[in-house]
């Protein structure tokens, strides 16, 4: 008897599209993913693949999570080094572990959505395999082959500091000071922002010593996309950001660019309603 509700149970947790968490063997080391909802990936508005940005792992998306796997097949991962994933011990290819939770996940294409980091691989990753990509949005992205500009660093650096000491709560509060990573006035993104950085120390800075292998610039490449695509930038980003952004549009034929009120580098921990709604919107319509 007990055999049999437990097997119901796992039936209607299955039927009912609950998450998943798995991980995933890729070369020389492994990555920590997760899936769920119900979406038909079979179509071309079933399946999403949230990449997180360069500061924070999959986590930040807890809020959007629910959201989105109502209505979608949703997998998200932590890059390695992010989170529950090891870092890497040798030279590899973000595009590839991509592609291996898009196979672990049995994703044969979806819409990538990016943010920060994550947008500028999902752009990579749409040039490489525009045949597996139904939908592109981005956020903030950081694209191959733009350069930052000389005050970008100074502006990192300056909210990073505290982490010498590992005071992450200071590092989250510098962030909301600073007026482009978080919009003024969003304690609780501060707060949230701040958890994660407590519980996932090697988050913080894993970027800057990351062993990723070279790739080339992705500028002459991206008028060469064919999918449809989203740019979304917080109105408070950094300029950086925002002239990224804007070649971006420029670069993309047919994409569309938006601009998000009351919103900086980490919208995803602002507005986590209002963005999931979006991409929701913008995956099912495609405009």
């Amino acid at each position: 008897m007990i055999g049999r509700m437990m097997a119901l149970a796992c039936a209607l947790a299955v039927a009912a599209g609950a998450a998943r968490a798995e991980m995933v063997d890729v070369d020389g080391g492994q990555i920590y993913y997760e899936t769920c909802g119900q979406g038909d990936p079979n179509t071309n508005m079933g399946a999403l693949v949230l990449i997180h940005d360069g500061v924070v792992n999959s986590a930040s998306f807890d809020d959007m999570w629910p959201i989105l796997c109502r209505d979608f097949r949703v997998v998200r991962y932590d890059r390695r080094g992010y989170g529950k994933s090891p870092p890497a011990k040798a030279p590899y290819s973000p595009q590839d572990d991509l592609a291996a939770v898009m196979r672990a996940a049995h994703f044969d294409h979806a819409s990538l959505v990016g943010f920060s980091f994550g947008g500028g691989l999902a752009v990579s990753y749409t040039i490489l395999h525009p045949e597996q990509v139904d939908r592109l949005v981005i956020s903030g992205a950081s694209i191959n082959g733009f350069q930052p500009s000389p005050s970008f660093g100074k502006h990192i650096s300056a909210i990073m500091l505290p982490m010498i000491v590992g005071n992450m709560d200071a590092v989250a509060a510098n962030a909301a000071k600073s007026g482009w990573v978080m919009a003024p006035g969003h304690d609780e993104a501060r707060v949230k922002a701040a958890a994660l950085l407590r519980a996932y120390p090697q988050d913080l800075g894993h970027q800057m010593r990351d062993p990723i292998k070279p790739w080339p610039s992705d500028l002459p490449r991206m008028p060469q996309l064919k999918v449809p695509t989203l740019i979304m930038t917080g109105d408070h980003d950094i300029a950086d950001n925002q002239a990224t952004s804007g070649a971006a549009q420029a670069l993309i034929p047919g994409s569309r660019r938006i601009v998000i009120d009351d919103a900086g580098h980490l919208m995803q921990l602002e507005h986590p309603r209002e963005i999931a709604e979006l991409i929701a919107d913008f995956v099912k319509k495609g405009r």
